[in-house]
């Protein structure tokens, strides 16, 4: 059981080899003008806690524009989250953005990843801005962990009371004993350390103006500007818990061994 969680999420799913196909051949079909107005609107709109991008009077409005099915616009939304929430997770600069729309792992044609590329240029940092202010950018890194032995010692009583005797004792005339018994119960616990993803970084990162990061000639100075500490998340695990966890560990272990075979 978690004590206290401040881990990041994980990055965003991606779709399936089908999936994408299909959003890029959706994306490549309607007019990159037409194409990079929507996605700043739905960019505007990431990040913002709505539950929906796109209201019905909105959506009705983009299938006549676009000529497309409902179904067929709910891709294209999907599409353009995930490529907006990646960016910003993996803390894409503009052109690493637009090659990667562009590139043959994905194949969205040149001028609408150019148009994609001109909207993350133009909404990337208030979008990060606000991904950081609900401190949701980046990844944690785990520097160390640490572990603690937890003994707790549990008493309970328990009272024994004598019955009436077989000669017609008084009923009051009873006896009673108390017997105390203890129990231990012993766990551990991990306290993991991670380093942030670093605020400053995400910045510097998604704004298109921001130069290259440098090294710093004030090893402290450039610490403390990069990097943001996550708080350490504690894990209490019983005996029982702990030989599971081990037991998911050696199935993970087996599975990477294999993949790396």
């Amino acid at each position: 059981r978690a004590l206290s969680n401040t881990s990041m999420p994980p990055a965003p799913p991606a779709p399936g080899a089908s999936q994408l196909d299909a959003a890029v051949g959706i994306v490549n079909g309607i007019p990159a003008e037409a194409f990079g107005s929507i996605a700043q609107r739905l960019l505007r709109r990431l990040g913002t806690g709505t539950t929906r991008l796109l209201q019905d009077r909105e959506e009705r409005q983009a299938c006549a524009t676009l000529g497309l099915s409902a179904s067929d616009l709910s891709t294209l939304v999907e599409f353009c989250a995930y490529v907006f929430e990646r960016a910003a997770y993996q803390m894409q600069r503009p052109e690493q953005f637009e090659a990667h729309l562009a590139s043959a792992s994905v194949g969205v044609e040149g001028t609408r990843a150019a148009a994609a590329r001109r909207v993350w240029e133009a909404e990337a940092t208030a979008y990060v801005g606000r991904l950081r202010d609900r401190h949701i950018v980046g990844p944690a890194v785990l520097e160390d962990a640490t572990w603690t032995t937890h003994l707790k010692v549990a008493e309970s009583c328990a009272s024994s009371r004598g019955s009436l005797s077989k000669n017609g004792a008084a009923p009051g005339s009873s006896s009673s004993a108390e017997a105390a018994s203890t129990r231990t119960v012993a766990s551990a616990i991990f306290e993991f350390h991670f380093a942030g993803g670093g605020s400053s970084a995400v910045s510097s990162a998604a704004d298109p103006s921001a130069p290259p990061s440098s090294s710093s000639s004030s090893g402290e100075a450039s610490s403390s500007s990069s990097s943001v500490a996550a708080a350490p998340l504690a894990v209490e695990c019983s005996h029982d818990e702990l030989y599971a966890f081990f037991q998911k560990l050696q199935d993970i272990q087996r599975t990477i061994d294999q993949l790396s075979s």
